[in-house]
């Protein structure tokens, strides 16, 4: 089968995400967006909860660890290598989407299992560790999908719903589209996906230095609704002060190439959100390890320091690879065996790659 697009073989591959932290929660009185996927003719946009958005925030993408997909013609559906368990009910969700969004490239098929696609999964990114990974899984198969069926391609909000992503943060959504740093300002309406206020290249020599958890047990799924739930209301001078950090210190340093400034702001900016969650956490950071971890390299010099979303995984900004290897060798000797381990990686500077196969 030749697909539409004129791709018959090819391979996408997308970075990680890193989540510093949201400028606001949704408001208690209206009800939690739960079926993204499902909501096929949104409502009036008229209906909104107020003048402020929900959600909202910044975050970074990151090129490791990578997400990488190979979509190729085959007699039936095939998907191989999915260590996650995952990708099924993402081809799902599409699927269903499409069909009922009146498709006509898909008529012919009754269900996903009829696609003629073999869909091989060559890297992903452990999952519920902080990194948006199943985001990225999501958007790289509906993306590859659609690719492969469809004569034109989707636009991020359209891909964000045929693959149930977006419910709260836009991060990874945009950032999967355009890579850089992304601030997303929130969603104004429960069944759209949050405003991109833009996209920033950081500095090619910067290095990012991921410390892993391996054993831990993150917050996601039914547990992060349920968080949600329980967790109070963000007061408004924290939103502010968040948004005054995003606008004022982190896009203006960054693309002032001032490494010092922006990852002292990076570091207040994530700590401030952090503290909304203490009522799940405990405190700014998922765990007392975390924490030490934290004020451990604060102490060494090494101020660009952070959890992404709920963690576990931390990161620190580095000058360069130099700088990074520098860390890596420094923390090595302290770190549980069994459990941490890190890797250096750098910025994402552009959106998902395609490439024939």
């Amino acid at each position: 089968m030749n697909s539409p697009s004129g791709l018959h073989r090819f391979q996408i591959t997308t970075g990680s995400r890193l989540h510093f932290g949201l400028y606001r929660f949704a408001p208690k009185l209206q009800p939690a967006p739960a079926k993204l996927d499902s909501l096929i003719h949104p409502p009036d946009l008229s209906v909104r909860s107020g003048s402020e958005a929900w959600f909202g925030g910044v975050g970074l993408m990151i090129q490791e660890p990578s997400t990488c997909l190979e979509f190729e013609p085959n007699h039936r559906l095939d998907i191989q290598n999915d260590t996650t368990g995952r990708v099924m009910s993402f081809v799902e969700r599409w699927f269903r989407w499409m069909r009922e969004t009146d498709s006509h490239e898909l008529a012919s098929f009754g269900t996903p299992t009829e696609l003629p696609l073999r869909l091989t999964v060559r890297a992903s990114p452990p999952q519920h560790c902080g990194l948006g990974a199943g985001t990225q899984l999501a958007l790289a198969t509906g993306q590859g999908l659609s690719r492969f069926f469809l004569t034109t391609e989707l636009a991020p909000e359209e891909l964000a719903r045929s693959v149930g992503r977006g419910l709260r943060s836009a991060v990874g959504t945009h950032g999967f589209f355009r890579g850089g740093l992304i601030v997303d300002r929130g969603k104004y309406d429960v069944n759209h996906l949050g405003v991109l206020d833009g996209a920033f290249r950081l500095p090619t020599e910067w290095r990012i230095v991921l410390m892993m958890h391996r054993n831990s047990s993150s917050i996601h799924g039914s547990r992060e609704l349920q968080a949600f739930d329980v967790l109070p209301e963000i007061p408004r001078e924290i939103t502010q002060r968040l948004q005054q950090l995003s606008r004022d210190a982190i896009v203006p340093s960054l693309l002032a190439a001032d490494f010092d400034t922006f990852s002292e702001s990076i570091y207040e900016y994530g700590v401030t959100a952090g503290h909304c969650f203490s009522k799940i956490q405990g405190g700014p950071f998922a765990s007392a390890r975390a924490q030490s971890w934290v004020e451990q390299l604060r102490n060494w010099g090494f101020r660009g320091v952070g959890q992404s979303s709920w963690g576990p995984t931390l990161f620190c900004f580095t000058k360069n690879s130099e700088h990074a290897n520098f860390l890596v060798a420094k923390m090595s000797p302290s770190l549980q065996e069994s459990s941490e381990s890190v890797i250096v990686t750098q910025p994402q500077v552009g959106p998902y790659q395609i490439r024939p196969l």
